[in-house]
């Protein structure tokens, strides 16, 4: 299982220090100039915080909560976009423009994935059936993944896009409810 979530739900790989995933993730979001207005760069910024604070022990985790948690809630309530700190998400996350996304707390994200805004992503049934998302996923504007499934690494999810069914390694799902387009096909849709 080559899938950063499954990974770490298996315990095959050590979990990433908080903070060396935030510098994963600025690295996301410098392209020709860095964007410090992006909301979003905030917001992911206190959630790794927020995982570091997990790893202390009690005493100076509590401290640390204390201012935490307030500004952690603002800037969700400001921003529109809530993770939560139960989300396991791997390095390199990049979230695109204002708002709108909504995280179970027990998703499992790769590293190097991207979410635009307007993308939900969790439970359809029971509390704990959430998705597994793999490495390197880029999930489009309004996009909503649902239940118990696998996205596979490197796949693209189309913008409105409502993910009920795995997803294969390299496949774009598109639609309502979605369909895998595998990677062959892809490709030949993109040079026409």
């Amino acid at each position: 299982m080559t899938c950063w979530g499954l990974a770490r739900l298996n315990n095959l790989r050590p979990r990433p220090c908080p903070m060396s995933s935030f510098s994963e993730d600025l690295k996301r979001y410098h392209r020709r100039r860095f964007e410090w207005y992006e909301p979003s760069l905030y917001v992911v910024a206190w959630f790794r915080f927020g995982q570091w604070i997990r790893r202390l022990p009690a005493i100076p985790a509590f401290l640390l909560n204390l201012v935490h948690l307030p500004v952690y809630m603002v800037l969700t309530l400001l921003t529109g976009i809530h993770l939560p700190r139960g989300c396991r998400i791997g390095p390199g996350l990049r979230i695109y423009h204002f708002g709108g996304i909504v995280l179970n707390s027990e998703v499992v994200i790769g590293s190097n994935c991207t979410l635009r805004h307007n993308v939900t992503v969790g439970n359809r049934r029971d509390e704990h059936d959430v998705p597994v998302i793999g490495d390197g996923v880029d999930v489009g504007v309004g996009a909503v993944i649902l239940g118990a499934i696998r996205i596979g690494n490197n796949v693209k999810i189309g913008a409105n896009a409502v993910v009920i069914c795995d997803v294969p390694d390299g496949h774009t799902a598109v639609g309502n409810p979605a369909r895998c387009i595998p990677p062959a096909q892809n490709e030949s849709a993109n040079r026409t």
